[in-house]
């Protein structure tokens, strides 16, 4: 007798319809947190006129007790992450202050505690919490998103965001064969996970298609100069804050180490590789599992969950004599090859030729050719790819 898997979308805050991003996130705070809700808004604008640390000081410390459900709290991670990442970052490298005052530090590191994210702007707040409907009566796509709140970069940072949104969107499309994948491992149906391996490659391939929608109206120089600095974390040996940051007011202002905005931050490769069993070998899988102190806990919990499975994907198609089914895996871990390599390719463009031109950011060094999540790119990068070209059956 057939057994359903236990993995149910519900349990893990995903939807059918947006996947891992939130639906409907609110644009403002109530009225008590008005300074916030400000804030935020003008941040890329204060910041550019170089007044925007000054402003931050001004404003009282606000009881985070007061936000009454999961949309506030999400929202109020945006609006405190977008803020503390202005105030370190207003001047460059150079001007970066050791320690955020406590009227942001406080409340930030609260409401990360509740959700039990990490105090940075990172994937699950400034994509996943920040794509919204432009007109409500219309389903959510890429011309019918914008992102509430931005770091300096105006209409491309809006670009930027939005993409990033729509490739999480696309994402959607993939979690009815990924049940139903994980439903016919479990059960031994060759057909149900033939056809939807099938399905699933279909998905894959297509996020490639979005994710060069990013060449439309995001220049590689504007991306490495202006956005990308807002993105960084502090911590390690080429941080201009080697020791961390301090939050005042919080853990007796012991610095904190906390790594940027990354795509490893992202639930989709992680889960798709838990589905195929795609392995990564050493520091590789190490940083992936760092990565997930960065996700939502109940998505998290999504990927730990498809990995504890008591039949694994990998195993019927290592054990099968159903050369079909052999075929149709590979195809799926070949898109998943494909898709690491364009991948490898955007980094390239924005990142690392970006990162060599003349013009480049001077007052941004400490993140050269890194990631904002502090990888060697391309090396760990390729290092990916090529675990995911090894798994091949």
């Amino acid at each position: 007798m057939s057994k359903p898997c236990d993995v149910k979308l519900k349990n893990y805050d995903i939807s059918e319809e947006v996947g891992f991003l939130l639906e409907d996130p609110l644009e403002k705070l109530p009225e008590y947190f008005e300074p916030w809700n400000k804030l935020s808004s003008a941040m890329p604008e204060l910041v550019l006129a170089g007044i925007f640390r000054e402003e931050v000081k001004k404003i009282p410390e606000l009881a985070d007790g007061k936000l009454a459900n999961n949309k506030e709290l999400r929202l109020a991670h945006l609006q405190l992450s977008i803020i503390g990442s202005g105030y370190i970052w207003q001047d460059g490298d150079k001007g970066v202050p050791k320690m955020i005052p406590r009227c942001i530090a406080v409340p930030w590191y609260n409401v990360s505690k509740r959700l039990d994210i990490q105090p940075i702007l990172s994937h699950p707040s400034f994509c996943l919490a920040n794509c919204k409907k432009i007109d409500p009566e219309r389903p959510l796509s890429l011309e019918n998103m914008k992102s509430t709140y931005k770091v300096p970069g105006g209409d491309s940072c809006n670009w930027f965001c939005i993409v990033t949104g729509a490739v999480e969107l696309e994402v959607a499309n993939s979690l009815k064969p990924i049940l139903t994948i994980l439903n016919g491992v479990q059960n031994g149906d060759t057909e149900v996970v033939i056809t939807n391996l099938q399905n699933l490659t279909s998905v894959i391939r297509q996020l490639k298609t979005v994710v060069s929608r990013m060449h439309d109206n995001l220049s590689s120089e504007l991306f490495y100069n202006v956005i990308r600095p807002f993105l960084a974390g502090w911590g390690g040996e080429d941080s201009p804050m080697p020791d961390g940051l301090i939050y005042e007011g919080v853990e007796n202002n012991k610095p904190i180490k906390a790594l940027g905005g990354s795509a490893a931050q992202s639930t989709i490769l992680q889960t798709i590789d838990a589905v195929l069993g795609i392995k990564h070998k050493d520091e590789k899988e190490k940083f992936l599992k760092l990565m997930r102190k960065y996700m939502l806990p109940k998505h998290r919990q999504f990927i730990e969950d498809i990995e504890n499975l008591p039949r694994q994907l990998s195993e019927m198609v290592l054990t099968t004599y159903n050369d079909e089914l052999k075929k149709v895996y590979n195809s799926c871990i070949e898109s998943v090859t494909q898709f690491r390599s364009y991948h490898i390719q955007m980094v390239t463009k924005y990142i690392v030729i970006a990162a060599s031109k003349q013009n480049s950011n001077k007052e941004f060094e400490s993140l050269s050719k890194k990631g904002t999540g502090g990888t060697n790119l391309i090396p760990f990068l390729k290092g990916l790819r090529n675990d995911t070209k090894d798994t091949v059956k």
